[in-house]
């Protein structure tokens, strides 16, 4: 594949299109996933602000901020969105962004379907991110936005983040965490025993991005825990 999909990914992989600017590198076989049928009633209740503001205590247009501020500290190589989802608070910042150095990698075609209608010049890549298909250091910047705690921070995903940073590269990561508010974190504990997320604290996920990274900054708001990070 042309482009910077094909510069990144790992010898021997080939990615192949679903359609113009969306490809996998999954087997035909286990490309399906939980989130493509939830992709609709994702963006209408994660992405409205009333419901980030009762129940998380920010706001959406919040995340867009953080995702504006990160690619205005990018380096000039490859840029990585991993979990990318469907861009519901992203399209807006990504438009002004080097589109043709970045990746917006998912595990859901449903999710990342509904980004592209949002981001039709965005390059989308499904794949797995627990076992990402790029070589060792690809990316000068990485973005990874209300991921992690969907997965929690005892998974690989923090590992696999550092190995494919680039030496002297950053991540910005945001995450929800238990927090002072009761709303918040019981609606975190219910997401928890629906197997949706897990309900960790604060320290113990800086912990976790410590072990492998240089945290250089970090912002609470509500639930959701904004980190700056830097290859180590």
């Amino acid at each position: 594949m042309d482009g910077v999909i094909g510069k990144v990914l790992k010898p021997g992989l080939v990615a192949h299109s679903l359609a113009p600017n969306l490809a996998t590198v999954l087997p035909e076989g286990e490309r399906g996933d939980h989130y493509d049928g939830l992709a609709a009633g994702y963006d209408l209740l994660v992405g409205n602000s009333l419901y980030n503001r009762l129940i998380w205590g920010n706001w959406a247009a919040d995340y867009a901020d953080a995702a504006h501020g990160a690619l205005a500290k990018m380096g000039e190589g490859p840029i990585l969105d991993c979990g990318c989802g469907s861009l519901v608070f992203t399209a807006k910042p990504y438009a002004q962004a080097p589109l043709d150095r970045m990746i917006l990698f998912d595990r859901s075609e449903g999710m990342m379907r509904r980004g592209m209608a949002r981001l039709p010049g965005g390059q989308f890549l499904q794949g797995d991110a627990l076992d990402m298909p790029f070589l060792d250091g690809a990316f000068s910047g990485i973005m990874c936005w209300g991921f992690l705690h969907c997965l929690g921070s005892s998974s690989p995903l923090i590992a696999e983040l550092r190995r494919v940073l680039a030496p002297g590269g950053t991540l910005f990561l945001s995450t929800l965490v238990r927090s002072e508010r009761v709303v918040s974190n019981r609606w975190l504990a219910l997401l928890e025993s629906k197997g949706e997320a897990a309900a960790e604290s604060r320290e113990s996920v800086l912990e976790a991005i410590g072990a492998h990274f240089d945290v250089t900054a970090t912002r609470q708001k509500g639930a959701m825990l904004m980190v700056e990070a830097r290859w180590r």
